[in-house]
This record gives structure tokens, C-alpha cells and sequence, in this order.
């Protein structure tokens, strides 16, 4: 269906370009068809994605679960182990952390100063990963926001 939409699309496109169509349809006409044709290149482009809003608001709810969940988890671990405790393990199993993981401690131990407790390290990026949840929410947002801007009857949300 949108190998047709695209190949109507091209051919309406030619068409349009041609005197005696502009004559046979008039401006007012070449007006809207050029109109539907902008519509079909936002819509019909080989990477676009149409996303429901709902499917958008309930995907940012579960975000908004999910984060509280791995909130309420880091910090009932750290009730239970403190993070000196914690980051002496971590310490220990860096040599067979994956690469990913081992870059980012890297990245986290450098922005301490060098006479840093253990603990500050662990401290530290747990705060990183929740900056990170805290970026995905944002542009998780933002999007959502789009898409109220762009139909704003579609969905009005009280909470």
C-alpha cells in the first residue's frame, strides 16, 4: 500500500507541473492537491512512524512505574549494604565487567576528586543512571508534547 501511496504521489507530482492540468483543475485545485501532497510526504516517508497518543501517555506511565520501581530497589539495597560495602564488590569484579560498564565507572571515578571514599563511587553513579532515566523521561515528554501540540482535541489529560 505505501509502494502506492508513493508511486501516486510521484505521478501527481509530474502532473502538476504540466499546463494543462493547472488548467483542468484550476489554481484553487493545484492548492490542494499540493497540500495533500505535503501531507503524504509527513506521513508516508519510508522511516515515519505513526504513534498513537494514548499508546504514548500509557508508555510514559509505565516509564513513571518502572524508575519508581529501580528508585525503590537502589535504595533498599543501599539500606541493606552500605555503599562502601558495595563498592568494594564492585572494585573486586571490574576486571570481568563488561567493557560498557567498566567505561562508565571510568567516566564516573574520574569526576571524583582522587581522595574519594569507596562509597562516592557507587554514590555517584547511581546518581549518573538516574540522570540518565531523568533524560529518557524528558524526551519521552517532549514527544508526548509534540503530539498533544499537533492534535490537541485528541487527548486532554487532567492529572
Amino acid at each position: 500500500m505505501v509502494d502506492e501511496v508513493i508511486e501516486a504521489r510521484d505521478y501527481v507530482t509530474q502532473l502538476i507541473n504540466k499546463g494543462w492540468f493547472k488548467h483542468a483543475v484550476g489554481e484553487r485545485g493545484v492548492k490542494h492537491i499540493i497540500t495533500l501532497l505535503r501531507f503524504v510526504d509527513l506521513n508516508y516517508k519510508g522511516c515515519s512512524v505513526n504513534l498513537d497518543l494514548d499508546f504514548l501517555v500509557n508508555l510514559l506511565d509505565d516509564y513513571y512505574n518502572t524508575e519508581g520501581r529501580i528508585r525503590y530497589f537502589i535504595r533498599e539495597l543501599m539500606r541493606i549494604r552500605d555503599y562502601d560495602d558495595v563498592a568494594r564488590q564492585l572494585i573486586n569484579a571490574y576486571p570481568v565487567l563488561p567493557p560498557d560498564l567498566r567505561e562508565f565507572l571510568d567516566k564516573v571515578a574520574k569526576s571524583l576528586p582522587s581522595d574519594a571514599a569507596p562509597g562516592t563511587l557507587v554514590e555517584e553513579a547511581i546518581n549518573e543512571l538516574m540522570k540518565e532515566l531523568e533524560s529518557f523521561r524528558e524526551r519521552l515528554i517532549s514527544i508526548i508534547n509534540v503530539a498533544k501540540s499537533q492534535c490537541p482535541k485528541a487527548y486532554n489529560q487532567t492529572s
